[in-house]
């Protein structure tokens, strides 16, 4: 696809799952760190970075908004610290992506939806739905040519069925 230069892919927020060594009191998380009580999880706002700790029922901790695994881990080893506790024994266990990309070209939608057998059209959100079997994922496109990537937890992966399906689209005529 002579366009391919033009594509770009970012992850915009990965999860990630802390599991310390002792798990957290959730009465600790509200009293030392600031938290707010929701049901059965402990909702704590971080500023900077922008990011958010679930506290779940077992002590572990969820963080959203954060796309980098090193500064996830320092950030849950800030929250620590905030509660007193140690690292030690602290696993981490990661979860999806939400990547974004641009193709850099607008797509055909109605065309794209009748050519492949895995792409169906979206007319709740304006966009195609593309299931990517191949790279484990789940690609939303707009007409503009945005979209997002979901149901992946490689960067790599992610942008490997971006360029996939685009040079599939573009040798259909569905990019403009």
């Amino acid at each position: 696809m002579e366009e391919e230069g033009r594509i770009r892919v970012q992850v915009e927020t990965h999860t990630f799952r802390f599991i310390p060594g002792k798990p957290i009191n959730h009465a600790d998380a509200v009293r030392l760190a600031k938290g707010i009580k929701s049901g059965p999880w402990v909702v704590i706002s971080h500023k900077e970075p922008r990011a958010t700790f679930v506290i779940e029922e077992s002590g572990s901790v969820l963080i959203h908004g954060i796309s980098r695994l090193e500064v996830a881990r320092l950030v849950m080893q800030e929250l620590l610290l905030s509660l007193g506790m140690s690292e030690d024994g602290l696993r981490v266990e990661s979860g999806d992506m939400l990547v974004s990309f641009s193709l850099g070209r607008a797509v055909l939608l109605e065309l794209a939806a009748s050519r492949f057998a895995d792409i169906n059209k979206d007319a709740r959100v304006g966009c195609i739905r593309i299931d990517a079997k191949r790279h484990k994922a789940e690609l939303l496109i707009f007409n503009n040519g945005h979209g997002v990537v979901i149901g992946q937890n490689s960067k790599r992966v992610a942008e490997m069925a971006v360029r996939h399906w685009a040079s599939l689209l573009d040798e259909e005529g569905a990019l403009a």
